[in-house]
């Protein structure tokens, strides 16, 4: 094994640069504008990048909560023009990351500040989660003439490596007067270290393997592969051992060593597909150190297919009591919930899975989710004909999407959650007043196609109905505003669209595929194919509608033939990417972002959709290959699933999980983010290699958060890759 470290100490305290892009696999921090940063460094003995302004705005952003202001950079300075206080202190806060503060550290914090017109601020040195409480912070009183603001303070609490630097501007605590518009500028911003005498060493290590294998196992039959990683060239021979025998059992050449440009490192295979007799094993290597213990049977998957499956039941909302000997939880999100902006009409919407680690309830996503449910029950029913725990949470999620559709119009509400994310609370606990957005585009297509999935898998003509009226209320309203955004006053997951080609091709794919009416085919092929964009995500679902229509009765002619060389060229893209890489996972080199592995997972799918049109032993393979890597065959040397494997995520960015201090198992982690989408990432991951961007921690939501609808693509990859028995 090898120890990765992160070591500061006295000597040899640091400031880590880093880098923002954005990325559109997930919702989080909506309302926060962020801005792409290069990387710089810091001036001498300034914990602070650019906090003299003289790169204008890299490293700062700003998060506005009913406040209305822009954060504008001139002239060496940074200015908040304030147009509306709003009702909050923290209403307009433009902040910093990418820092870090250390136990036992005396720190001097000063800049510069001036306003238009006389007010007072907060400005706070405070932990970036949790309750946000300050480490250092004062209210200042300022005016039209330059005040330089210092504060000497010790670090008391454990160390703090993504702290954020915050200046709030909304409207001071305790006024109830509307502050006039103006300005406030900042400059020369820094957090120097200037006593380091009583800082300690901080190590963090986890404990990694040079020789990386699907940690849960392999069926007998399967390609057995390990993974040899190093700095050097790798070479020599390896052997398997049986574990409780510790014998040897197979050994085998390593393959030519090859650099493996989305890790950066040397790699070698080591296979060892003859070996079939049922046991658990370990690879050893000559130079390069053992792998985790690994299984080979028929039953190893069996456990995991439960446990991601029963995710869903745990992420339970509504009037159900959760039983589990852990996770067990009362009905939550009981009350009725104020249509935004209105606010007058309440409606019962309880009932749905809660999404994320938070506790909203979003449609888009949640149908992505419940249709790979979906799929997996209907393309392999044998699997689940004694245990209907699928079928059960099928209907589950189907019955709260039901009460999202206005019963006048059709069209279906995007989402219900409280105006803000809750705190590190049990759901409950959380006992704010629940909205529904506005009725969107996105969501209303996506529960078409849905519902029509459902009357085709469920036998019920209820969902015909609901589908159709919901299809109904699109064709009434062509003017409509495509996709969704955030209404101003909400600040949950936007779950964001600019357009809605892509959930309309899958609902009218979905409708003639389970209702043949020719009508909705001839609808399908009235929209701008090009525009589909072949993908199996939240956001774009045109993969969707080209498996329904492909699967279909509908006639082999021009249109069926274009679809289908858009679903080959698709899927041959990302087969390519497996032959390219050592680790066999299907994403290119540069595209590991938010939610990765659901793309890892989205993309085994689609090889067994590929192998369902044209069986070939090949897509069976990279679909295998796809479950090998989630599950510990990959260069970060983690199982992606919580409670499975030698190294697995203890740390996800999960509201249950972090209030009990326990795991909750079954959960497929984010996965690698080479966009460092949070302050943690950025903080911590900027040296790393595209394919090793992640971190086991709870800050790291852009790499360690979960959702339902990562686990449901896994659900039915596991499920494809035991196949039928």
């Amino acid at each position: 094994m090898k120890i990765l470290r992160i070591s500061m100490c006295a000597a040899m305290i640091f400031s880590l640069s880093c880098e923002f892009s954005g990325c559109k696999s997930k919702k989080e921090k909506a309302s926060a504008v962020e801005e792409e940063i290069e990387i710089v460094e810091t001036e001498p003995g300034n914990e602070i990048k650019n906090g003299n302004f003289e790169r204008g705005k890299k490293f700062w952003m700003m998060w506005l909560k009913t406040g209305i202001a822009d954060q504008i950079f001139e002239n060496g300075e940074m200015e908040i023009r304030v147009k509306d206080a709003g009702y909050y202190e923290y209403g307009i806060q433009p902040f910093y990351d990418g820092f870090a503060i250390y136990k036992g550290g005396v720190y001097k914090y000063s800049f510069d500040v001036r306003s238009t017109i006389e007010r007072t601020f907060e400005w706070r040195l405070q932990l970036n989660g949790g309750d946000y409480h300050a480490y250092a912070t004062a209210i200042e009183s300022i005016g039209p003439e330059t005040k330089r603001i210092e504060c000497t303070f010790s670090m008391p609490e454990e160390s703090d490596y993504t702290p954020r630097l915050v200046y709030n501007l909304g409207r001071p605590k305790g006024s109830n007067e509307k502050m006039p518009g103006h300005s406030v500028f900042f400059d020369n911003v820094r957090l120097e270290l200037i006593d380091s005498s009583k800082v300690t060493d901080v190590i963090v290590s986890t404990e990694t393997s040079d020789v990386n294998v699907n940690q849960i196992g392999y069926l007998p039959n399967d390609t057995k592969i390990a993974v040899v990683r190093s700095k050097k060239a790798v070479s020599g021979k390896f052997s398997v051992i049986n574990v409780e025998t510790n014998s040897q059992v197979f050994t085998g050449k390593l393959s030519k060593s090859k650099k493996n440009a989305s890790s950066q490192e040397q790699t070698a295979l080591a296979d060892f597909s003859a070996l079939k007799v049922p046991g658990t094993y370990k690879i050893t290597t000559e130079n390069n150190g053992e792998s985790f213990a690994f299984k080979i049977g028929n039953d190893i998957y069996t456990d995991l297919l439960q446990s991601t499956i029963k995710m869903f039941n745990l992420q339970r909302c509504g009037n159900t009591t959760i039983d589990d000997k852990i996770f067990s939880h009362p009905a939550c999100h009981t009350g009725k919930a104020l249509v935004w902006p209105d606010k007058t009409t309440a409606i019962d919407v309880s009932g749905g899975w809660h999404d994320a680690g938070d506790y909203g309830r979003y449609v888009v996503p949640g149908a992505k989710a419940v249709a790979d449910l979906m799929l997996t029950y209907e393309n392999y029913p044998k699997l689940f004909a004694v245990n209907t725990n699928i079928l059960e949470e099928i209907v589950y999620e189907l019955d709260w999407m039901e009460k999202m559709q206005d019963k006048k119009t059709g069209g279906v509400y995007h989402k219900v959650t409280c105006a803000d994310f809750p705190g590190v609370v049990m759901p409950q606990d959380e006992k704010e007043q629940l909205y529904l957005s506005p009725i969107s585009t996105t969501a209303t297509a996506d529960f078409a196609a849905t519902m029509a999935m459902a009357y085709r898998v469920m036998h019920s003509s209820k969902y015909k109905e609901l589908a159709e009226k919901a299809w109904n209320y699109l064709e009434a309203n062509p003017n409509l505003k495509k996709g969704f955004t955030n209404p101003y006053g909400i600040t949950t997951g936007a779950y964001d669209d600019n357009q809605d080609i892509d959930e309309k091709f899958w609902a009218l794919a979905e409708m003639y595929k389970s209702f043949k009416d020719e009508k909705y085919l001839n609808a399908l092929k009235k929209l701008e194919l090009e525009k589909v964009k072949p993908e199996l995500g939240w956001r774009e679902v045109g993969l969707y509608g080209f498996y329904a229509l492909l699967t279909s009765n509908a006639p082999k002619d021009d249109f069926y033939k274009t679809v289908k060389a858009a679903f080959d060229k698709k899927v041959k893209r990302e087969f390519d990417n497996i032959e390219k890489d050592a680790y066999s996972v299907s994403i290119d080199k540069n595209d590991f972002c938010w939610g990765s592995n659901m793309t890892v997972a989205n993309n085994g799918m689609m090889f067994l959709f590929a192998n369902s049109f044209s069986p070939d032993k090949k897509y069976i393979e990279a679909a295998k290959k796809q479950l090998n890597y989630l599950l510990g065959t990959n260069t970060t040397s983690y199982c992606f699933v919580t409670g499975f494997g030698s190294l697995s995520p203890m740390m996800p960015h999960h509201r249950p999980s972090q209030v009990l201090k326990k795991v909750m198992p079954g959960m497929l982690v984010g996965g690698p983010n080479s966009r460092l989408d949070d302050p943690f990432a950025r903080a911590n991951l900027i040296d790393a290699a595209n394919a090793a961007c992640y971190t086991d921690s709870i800050q790291c939501y852009s790499c360690n958060e979960i959702t339902i609808y990562w686990n449901s693509p896994l659900v039915y990859l596991i499920t494809g890759c035991i196949g039928e028995k």
